[in-house]
């Protein structure tokens, strides 16, 4: 492996959330605690869950190098890749949103992890939930991850 990637799997690795990524809670959803993971957490009844966790760009990657970054590890993950778009906050914070199935314990569950990357932080928007229940709530995962504030 090429020192750049060692370097940035490993900055990966260590993704752990310094505070400063929020979003706007969806209706239906209740936030949750943070912990040292995640700077923001909430889910909804049916278990679609949102999350943020935010580190320093050490490496002082752009949004493309950490999108490919996750991308390539959530297919080592066995992640199946469904598609990869553009990504907007109402602050106007440009990002790119990934998204994945996976099979889980017999239940297709869907996956979307949306990047941001400034030249001090890396953000990464999760949300993920079983595929019907998660379907049923894309217009709330859409808006909340367009509500992110740093």
């Amino acid at each position: 492996m090429h020192t750049t990637h060692i370097v940035a799997a490993l900055a990966f690795t260590l993704l752990a959330a310094c505070h400063g990524g929020r979003l706007e809670t969806p209706s239906g959803f209740a936030t949750l605690d943070s912990n040292d993971a995640y700077s923001y957490r909430a889910t909804d009844a049916k278990g679609v869950v949102l999350a943020v966790r935010t580190e320093a760009n050490e490496v002082k990657g752009n949004t493309d190098f950490w999108a490919d970054l996750v991308d390539i590890r959530l297919r080592e993950k066995g992640y199946a890749f469904e598609s990869a778009q553009p990504a907007k906050t109402k602050a106007g914070l440009s990002g790119r949103q990934l998204r994945y199935l996976i099979e889980r314990e017999g239940r297709t569950q869907r996956y979307w992890v949306t990047v941001f990357a400034t030249p001090k932080k890396v953000v990464l928007v999760e949300a993920g939930g079983d595929k019907e229940a998660f379907d049923g709530a894309t217009a709330m995962v859409t808006s909340a991850v367009e509500s992110l504030e740093l």
